[in-house]
């Protein structure tokens, strides 16, 4: 018996989670060559373009492997530590610890913060759904709060 994801054969069909997010670590690496190296001159704009995609692709890998975990505690733990380690990175930049451009640029990157805050979000409109009112508002609004407070 075959599933709409196989052929005839077993073998699978179309686009895998695996492929999709090589295709997103490719675009990514191009993005980031252009984003370290575009001062020089050497590296063309469409490199960004390009990689500019990344962000989308690893976002839909996201929603789908947080809806499809036994433990999404652990998952949201995963992609928070990786949030940690970014941001630390960003404060080595800042405190002169590691090395920035020659024309003093750095990195400013939120992806990670910004997915681990959807994954608040996602929860709390899994808990209003099952009727658990107070921690599902709490969840979905106390980081959308935060951040607008951020804007302001």
């Amino acid at each position: 018996m075959t599933t709409p994801a196989t052929t005839q054969i077993g073998a699978p069909r179309g686009l895998t989670s695996t492929g999709l997010k090589t295709i997103a670590l490719v675009l990514m690496v191009l993005d980031h060559i252009h984003y370290f190296f575009g001062f020089t001159g050497w590296i063309p704009e469409w490199f960004s373009m390009l990689g500019r995609l990344s962000a989308p692709l690893f976002l839909f890998c996201l929603v789908e492997g947080f809806s499809h975990t036994h433990d999404r505690r652990r998952y949201f733990m995963k992609v928070y530590a990786i949030h940690l380690l970014m941001s630390g990175l960003l404060l080595l930049m800042l405190c002169g610890l590691l090395p920035i451009r020659p024309d003093g640029f750095y990195p400013m990157n939120g992806m990670m913060t910004s997915f681990a805050i959807l994954m608040i979000v996602w929860q709390g409109i899994d808990w209003l759904g099952e009727k658990r009112y107070l921690r599902g508002l709490a969840a979905v609004t106390l980081p959308l709060a935060s951040l607008l407070r951020n804007k302001l």
